[in-house]
This record gives C-alpha cells, structure tokens and sequence, in this order.
C-alpha cells in the first residue's frame, strides 16, 4: 500500500504525506500543548483530517501509543496520554540521568557543529522571550534540550530524550503552577557556555540542577482537563 495520501490545509490546498509525516504531525501537536491531555482522537475525523484509511491511522496511533503521548483504550479509542504523579516523577528522574550524561558528553566533543547549533536555538529562545511570547518560550526550552542531545553524538540517547521530552510536555500541560522564571531560561545560556568550554561536570551538575528546577514548578495537587478541537489543533499554522 502507498505510505502517501492527501491532507487538507486550513487554506483549502492540499499537500500529500506519508505516515511519518502524519506521525509527526500529531506527534508535534502533542508535544506542542495543541492537543490536551486526555483529548479523545477519534479515529473517524482523523482519517478525514488526513485522507487516509483506518489501517493505516491504526498504524500510527499505535506508534504514539509505543512512545508513551497517546494511550489506546479498548472499545473507546485513542486518546491523548494523561501522566500520573508517579509517571511524572519518574520521567523526570530518567531525564537527570540521561541528559546529565550527554550535557558532560557534549562537552567532550565540543566543536563549530555543536556551537552553531546551540547558539542559532538560543537566538529562537531569546526572540521569543523579548516578544513576551509565553507559549514559544516554554516549546523553545523544551526544544533546547533535544538540540542539545542532538549533539552529544549519541543517537540511541537522542532518541530516549525525544520521548521523555514528549512525555515531559503532557506532564508540564497537567501539572505545571507557573511559567519558567527568567534565572532559569538563563540556564539554558550558562549550561551551553560550559559545554562550549569543555567543562563537563559543571555541566552536568547544572543540568541535573535545572531539571529540578523544573519539575519544582510542578503542581501534582490537581489536573486540569482541557481538549481542544482536534481539526483546529492539527490543521492550524
């Protein structure tokens, strides 16, 4: 069967995709705070969102089903995951061991490759923040982390932090009581200089330092249940 079909756009084009790019789409708008958790993926609306036939959307839930973003539920459907408090914590105990080891990996294979990666996020993170955009700053750190792991020359590893980054999205959509502070973002800025320079372990006490801070602005005392529309959600932009 052909991986290809036809989506619509909100300005009543059309542009074919495959699978992954269907995957990546409603993958991206997870991780992106446009789909809620708990927000039911009807299979239906989402074969007509994208053109394709329920074998394959199938296929694809069942993809996000393996990285943990949605859950399947027998007889009901697919729906975006809701993290528990445990599932929370220990994400973000996985993430201080893995990213503590690539921030010091990263500072051991310093080059112009990793420079330039890391400052042109930077440069994105930092236009956000000087434009009061609350919604890019808080995807530009969660993105910063994966750039940074991008880098560290550790694919297998990359890819473990693709999905607890995910998964650290839904957590932060249910959980989190406050928006980044500015000595945080700053972080980010201090945890590049130290890698650029070589300084692994002051790296990645940093880093271990920053994942604290920010399941510290978690609030596991309640869950808020917001869906949005699933065709807005996915079709906007």
């Amino acid at each position: 069967m052909n991986k290809t079909s036809t989506l619509a756009t909100a300005s009543g084009g059309a542009e074919t995709v495959d699978s992954d790019q269907i995957y990546n789409r409603i993958f991206d708008a997870i991780v992106d705070h446009n789909l809620a958790p708990g927000t039911h993926l009807k299979e239906d609306e989402l074969c007509d969102i994208f053109g394709i036939g329920r074998t394959r959307m199938r296929a694809v839930l069942s993809r996000l089903a393996a990285d943990h973003v949605v859950t399947l539920v027998a007889n009901r459907g697919a729906f975006v995951a809701q993290p528990s408090v445990e599932e929370a914590r220990e994400v973000f105990r996985a993430r201080r061991v893995i990213e503590c080891h690539l921030a010091a990996r990263a500072a051991e294979t310093a080059s112009d490759t990793i420079r330039e990666a890391m400052h042109a996020h930077l440069q994105h993170e930092n236009i956000a923040r000087a434009a009061g955009d609350v919604v890019q700053v808080i995807k530009r750190c969660g993105k910063y982390h994966q750039v940074l792991a991008d880098q560290a020359d550790s694919p297998i590893m990359a890819h473990f932090v693709r999905e607890l980054i995910a998964r650290s999205s839904l957590i932060i959509a249910v959980y989190e009581a406050k928006n980044p502070d500015e000595a945080e973002l700053e972080e980010h800025t201090r945890l590049t200089e130290l890698i650029l320079e070589g300084k692994g372990g002051e790296a990645s006490t940093l880093m271990d330092s920053h994942l604290r801070g920010i399941e510290s602005r978690l609030d596991f005392s309640s869950k808020e249940d917001s869906k949005l529309d699933l065709r807005a959600s996915l079709l906007d932009g």
